[in-house]
C-alpha cells in the first residue's frame, strides 16, 4: 500500500498533467475561435466579391449594349445620306428630261 507521500506526489504529478492538458485544451479552442472568425471574414469577403461581380456584369452588358447602339449610328446616317443622294440624282434625271421634253 502506498505511503501517504506516494499517494500526495501521485495526485500532484496527476493534478500537473491535467493542468497542462487544461491550457492546451483553452490553447486549441482559442486558435479554433480564431479560425472560425477567419472562416466568418472570408464568407463575408466572397460574398461581397460575389455581388461586386454582379454589378460588374450588369455595367458591361449595359456598355455593350450601348456600342452596339453607337455602332449603329453610323450606318443608319449612312443609309439617310444615300437616301438623299439617291433622291436628288432622281429628282435631277426627272427635272432634266421634263425639261428637255419642253415641260417647263
Amino acid at each position: 500500500m502506498p505511503t501517504d507521500n506516494e499517494t500526495l506526489q501521485f495526485i500532484r504529478e496527476a493534478l500537473a498533467r491535467q493542468s497542462e492538458q487544461i491550457k492546451t485544451i483553452f490553447n486549441r479552442l482559442d486558435e479554433n475561435t480564431k479560425l472560425t472568425e477567419s472562416v466568418h471574414k472570408l464568407a463575408t469577403s466572397v460574398e461581397l466579391l460575389a455581388s461586386s461581380q454582379k454589378q460588374t456584369e450588369k455595367k458591361v452588358d449595359a456598355l455593350s449594349d450601348d456600342v452596339e447602339e453607337i455602332k449603329t449610328k453610323p450606318a443608319k446616317r449612312m443609309d439617310g445620306v444615300t437616301s438623299v443622294i439617291v433622291t436628288a440624282v432622281i429628282t435631277a434625271i426627272i427635272t432634266f428630261v421634263l425639261t428637255h421634253i419642253g415641260l417647263k
